[in-house]
């Protein structure tokens, strides 16, 4: 363990941290009582706080088509493709002129699918509010699969028609490509890695890893989970 913990304080001096990638998923005026849905959740305020003490600290904001291989940067996106994306975190983000990245699951854009994990809840942001958020140059809109699965239980078929009938529905919708993937879950194998280079891929982000460091190759960039406490 002494060894590892060497060897891991050595490659993190050659690799220094260039910058941070958010993972954030809902912002709500009020978090749920339920503990395994409220940690999905921020507020508005406490995200602005949080974005603005970033600033204070000399990080600049960064979109993820974008990333620097040097400075002190955030780049902040969204995973699943919530409403309250458009109605909240999009006014914020807007005035504080912050460019920021909604990963849609098309299955769930307009409710075709329900969100399992909010039972009962009609959470999905709707086609026109995307379409909307698109348009401006803040925002990126990127794949987060069909259904949202752990993409590492499927064959390559099926992992294939998730990723490639996603990103086909939302360029069908923005009349743009789209390349960039959020892994649903941080879940991936050798067949994910081999898709997303026939499809012509620009990124791929994990839910897990920490910082983004220097001279490092990634597939997929790691990201830091933001929770509000």
């Amino acid at each position: 363990m002494i060894l590892e913990r060497i060897k891991r304080k050595f490659h993190n001096l050659r690799h220094p941290v260039a910058g941070e990638i958010w993972m954030l998923h809902r912002v709500v005026e009020q978090r749920s009582a339920d503990p395994q849905q409220s940690v999905l959740e921020v507020t508005p305020g406490w995200l602005e706080e949080k974005i603005l003490n970033y600033q204070k600290k000399g990080y600049s904001f960064v979109p993820i088509d974008h990333l620097p291989e040097r400075g002190h940067w955030v780049c902040v996106t969204f995973d699943d493709g919530y409403r309250d994306n458009y109605t909240h975190a999009y006014p914020l983000l807007k005035a504080l002129g912050i460019p920021f990245t909604i990963y849609a699951t098309t299955g769930f854009i307009d409710n075709h699918m329900p969100m399992w994990w909010y039972p009962g809840q009609a959470l999905g942001i709707k086609a026109d509010e995307l379409k909307q958020m698109d348009a401006d140059p803040l925002c990126t809109v990127g794949v987060h699969t069909v259904s949202h699965p752990h993409l590492d239980t499927l064959p390559h078929e099926q992992q294939y028609q998730e990723i490639s009938a996603s990103m086909l529905s939302l360029e069908h919708l923005l009349n743009h490509p789209v390349r960039h993937l959020s892994l649903p879950h941080g879940a991936y194998d050798d067949n994910t890695v081999s898709i997303c280079r026939e499809l012509g891929i620009h990124s791929v982000v994990t839910s897990w890893g920490g910082p983004v460091r220097r001279r490092e190759s990634y597939f997929p960039y790691p990201r830091i989970n933001i929770t509000q406490p």
